[in-house]
This record gives structure tokens, C-alpha cells and sequence, in this order.
């Protein structure tokens, strides 16, 4: 089973608009991203944040790995897509190498923290518990990939622009060029 997590309790502060809310090709990058995930073979999509319908964080402020942790706790055992709301060119070429890769518990491309597949069951369970008792960069992406093992992508052959998130205005401009 995959299920596919969209992170989306950030404060959008350097944007100054949500995030989520942000409207391409005539839906929000929300829909979109679920739209995304349900293509690539989710079968349950779930978002991460204090907003109707989402899971709120547990530890607010804390980040991803925050978001992520305080998700699993309402999720099933399977593969987690775990996606930021932010990507406005999400596409079945970036996903699709992820989840066929399970060599290691996480698969990430090369350089790049998220989009991230992983493992759900009790060994990331306990790892994302213990990461919560962290403070600063020892509860980040990169160490809970660390903790479970990380396959990661080459980049070689992805065109890299799919990988761009949007978190100001500008950003977002040029991602819609």
C-alpha cells in the first residue's frame, strides 16, 4: 500500500500567502499535490498541518520531521510518499524512481531531503519518537534518513527543475515562468 503524506503546516512566512492555497493550472498546489500522489498509485492521501482536513502537528514549529511524526501516528504501515506542498511541478517522472527503489528504507534523489519514499512500520515509528526528542538539525529529513538508511537517486537523467520549491514570491514566479 502506499500512502502519500503532503506536508503542509508550514507558516508560509517568507511566501506571505499559504502555500498550499497558491492556485496553478486552475487548482491549488494542495490539489494538486493530491492529485499527484493519486496518480502514482496512492491509495491513501493525507495531509500534514493545522488547516480543515489535516492532521495538525504535535510539535508545532518543528519542522518536516515534525509534520511527518505527528502523521504516522493516524497512518497505516506501507510506503510513505512524503511530499512538501510546495512543488509546483510534481510529476509521475519524479515519484515513480522513488517508489520503485527499496533498496534502504528511505529513497530520496541525490541532494534533495523531499520528496522522500520510506518505509512505515515500527523501525521508523520508533526512529521519528526519538528524533522528536532532538532539538535544531539532530531532528532534520537528512538525520531521520540517516537513522533508517537512505537510497539516494542519481540526477543524472531527472530534469532537476521538477525538484524546485516555491517559498517566496519570486521563487514562484520563476517556477511558473
Amino acid at each position: 500500500m502506499i500512502v502519500g503524506l503532503i506536508l503542509a503546516g508550514g507558516l508560509s512566512s517568507r511566501m506571505g500567502a499559504d502555500k498550499a492555497s497558491l492556485i496553478i493550472e486552475g487548482r491549488t498546489l494542495l490539489q494538486r499535490t493530491a492529485t499527484a500522489l493519486r496518480a502514482v498509485g496512492a491509495t491513501i492521501v493525507a495531509v500534514s498541518g493545522d488547516r480543515p482536513g489535516g492532521i495538525p502537528d504535535r510539535w508545532p514549529r518543528s519542522g518536516p520531521v515534525g509534520g511527518i511524526a505527528s502523521a504516522v501516528e493516524y497512518l497505516p504501515d506501507g510506503e510513505l510518499l512524503v511530499v512538501p506542498v510546495d512543488m509546483p511541478r510534481l510529476s509521475n517522472a519524479l515519484l515513480e524512481p522513488l517508489i520503485a527503489a527499496r533498496s534502504e528504507r528511505t529513497t530520496v534523489w541525490h541532494g534533495y531531503p523531499l520528496p522522500m519514499r520510506m518505509t512505515l512500520d515500527g523501525a521508523s515509528r520508533t526512529a521519528l519518537a526519538e528524533l522528536m526528542t532532538q532539538l535544531g538539525r539532530t531532528c532534520s529529513v537528512s538525520a531521520l534518513q540517516s537513522r533508517l538508511g537512505a537510497a539516494r537517486l542519481a540526477i543524472d537523467t531527472l530534469d532537476t527543475r521538477l525538484l524546485v520549491n516555491c517559498n517566496t514570491p519570486d521563487e514562484w514566479r520563476e517556477a511558473n515562468a
